[in-house]
């Protein structure tokens, strides 16, 4: 299938809009901004700092980052697609916050032009992952450091009668779906091969119980995704999807996810 998180220009405006949209709303869900907040406190920055948000979409990391460096530092934020800069752009922001449009290969930025970076949920996008790390570290100034968030869809634990179907909707979705999903497991590993001196791992495990978080409007989308894409019948569907409504309703939902927090240093 195709993945439209590489490059969201490339679908129709609506639909890039709507994406935007998506992400930046997707930011408030307690979880996500848990995991956001984690990302920050661990990357530590500092006032001065000058700091890249890569692949920053509609800025919510930057946007949390500005107001730590202060007006003696910059943020630069930037991503592959027109569409979520615009978007971005429109959320405001302090002077000290700017954005650039990149074609994603190759970074328009000197050697050692950064104190430090942020990525979050990118790197499973990327199409050269390697290349994307390697010109990351030379961007940053030797002894800085790149905060890398990014989930692992094999970790996704659910609670569901039906195991075998479970399994295999959730093999298939993390298999298939928008891009490298085993990404979370990974970046240690790649980190070292790109380069970088020493990549430290902090493991965030969020879990949702109710509506409140993604994870139940993830979840029940693997089965619609699957039921589109012939993966299961409609009475497979009926009977996996029902379980999980009944389940939320009566308060017995469950899932978790782990999240890892990478610290690249240079």
């Amino acid at each position: 299938m195709k993945n439209p998180w590489i490059d969201p220009d490339r679908l129709p405006p609506e639909e890039a809009l709507s994406l935007a949209r998506f992400i930046n709303s997707r930011a408030d869900i307690p979880d996500q901004s848990q995991a956001h907040a984690g990302l920050v406190e661990v990357l530590s920055p500092q006032p001065g700092d000058q700091l890249l948000d890569f692949g920053c979409g509609t800025g919510v990391i930057a946007r949390r980052l500005a107001p730590l460096v202060g007006e003696m530092g910059e943020v630069v934020g930037a991503d592959i697609s027109r569409v979520m800069l615009d978007f971005a752009r429109s959320c405001g922001g302090p002077a000290h916050l700017r954005y650039e449009q990149i074609d994603g290969a190759t970074l328009p930025f000197p050697d050692d032009s950064f104190h430090g970076g942020a990525m979050a949920r990118t790197l499973l996008h990327v199409e050269n992952p390697h290349a994307t790390l390697v010109e990351l570290r030379r961007v940053v100034q030797p002894g800085g450091r790149l905060g890398i968030l990014e989930c692992d869809w094999g970790t996704l634990a659910l609670d569901h009668s039906d195991r075998a179907l479970t399994r295999r909707i959730l093999d298939w979705r993390t298999d298939t779906i928008d891009g490298n999903n085993w990404m979370g497991r990974q970046v240690v590993g790649r980190c070292l091969a790109a380069g970088w001196a020493r990549a430290d791992v902090h493991v965030l495990v969020t879990v949702g119980r109710d509506a409140t978080t993604t994870h139940f409007g993830s979840v029940r989308r693997c089965g619609d995704l699957a039921l589109q894409n012939g993966m299961i019948d409609q009475s497979e569907y009926d009977g996996w999807v029902g379980e999980l409504d009944s389940r939320l309703a009566a308060g017995l939902f469950f899932a978790s996810i782990n999240e890892y927090i990478v610290i690249a240093c240079k």
